[in-house]
């Protein structure tokens, strides 16, 4: 038994060599076991062990559906809303101070307005995040799909001179190399008069839907039954709560890879992410 596993472990050790060959002059990475994700990751309390504070900012955009031959599209029981090819989707950045695995950044691509028995949902396309062990925690605890890439968030633009809040460096969702991406003006992500003491509203937090396997959040509301042909997704319940919200313009130019942008985008100060136990399905 020793043996044939050993041969086994050797054998995906050069499969995995002759693949990525520059990773064979760091064995000791490779080799190096990952932190272990468990349930000391949990922050919360007992009906919402989760929770994330920060700060995020959400700019809308009309964008495209994704084509049918797309490696980017929700589930078949997944329903995306769209009028004659064109949906709502845009970008979403949030800073952590705090989350069950420390501080880290996060940039989501919303791919589509969606519905799925009924309740309707904002869809994302692609979750990138700033650190390994997020990735990690991401996939192990919630079963979300993410992708670790360099993510700045700048407090002004280049030189330092204030600008408005945009996206300076979008993904573009290779593969093929870690991405970079870039947002300027996070200065005006801070509300004033805010910190980590003031108050939250609403108490007792918004109730959200969210189902992490599609990195999609809905509604609150679900007026059909299952389908007996319907995928069934994973389902967690989030309170979101916050001591400052703002409306904020943001001169984001028309591109393939960001939409054509709506001019005004909503932040989101001192924000508390609570997450839930899986809950049912959708």
């Amino acid at each position: 038994m020793f043996v044939r596993s050993a041969t086994t472990a050797l054998v995906g050790l050069s499969l995995l060599l002759a693949t990525h060959p520059a990773s064979a002059f760091d064995l000791g990475t490779l080799l190096r076991p990952a932190p272990k994700i468990s349930a000391a990751t949990e922050n919360g309390d007992e009906d919402y062990p989760w929770r994330f504070e920060g700060r995020l900012w959400f700019r809308p955009a009309l964008v495209r559906v994704p084509s049918p031959d797309s490696d980017l599209r929700p589930p078949p029981s997944v329903s995306m809303l769209n009028l004659f090819g064109w949906t709502v989707g845009g970008v979403v950045a949030l800073e952590y101070d705090e989350s069950p695995v420390g501080p880290y950044r996060e940039y989501v691509t919303m791919g589509s307005v969606v519905s799925k028995r009924g309740a309707l949902g904002q869809w994302g396309s692609k979750l990138y995040v700033s650190t390994d062990v997020a990735q990690r925690v991401c996939e192990d605890v919630w079963g979300v799909p993410a992708t670790l890439a360099d993510i700045e968030f700048e407090e002004k633009g280049g030189g330092g001179a204030p600008t408005s809040l945009q996206v300076d460096c979008p993904p573009d969702g290779s593969e093929q190399s870690r991405q970079k991406i870039a947002v300027v003006g996070w200065e005006s992500c801070r509300v004033d008069g805010v910190d980590v003491d003031s108050t939250r509203y609403p108490s007792g937090g918004l109730p959200v839907l969210w189902t992490p396997t599609i990195k999609a959040l809905w509604a609150p509301l679900v007026p059909l039954p299952q389908g007996q042909s319907d995928e069934e997704l994973p389902l967690h319940r989030l309170r979101l709560s916050a001591s400052g919200v703002r409306l904020r313009f943001c001169g984001q130019s028309s591109s393939n890879l960001l939409g054509v942008p709506i001019g005004i985008g909503l932040v989101v100060d001192n924000v508390l992410i609570e997450i839930s136990r899986k809950d049912g399905n959708l």
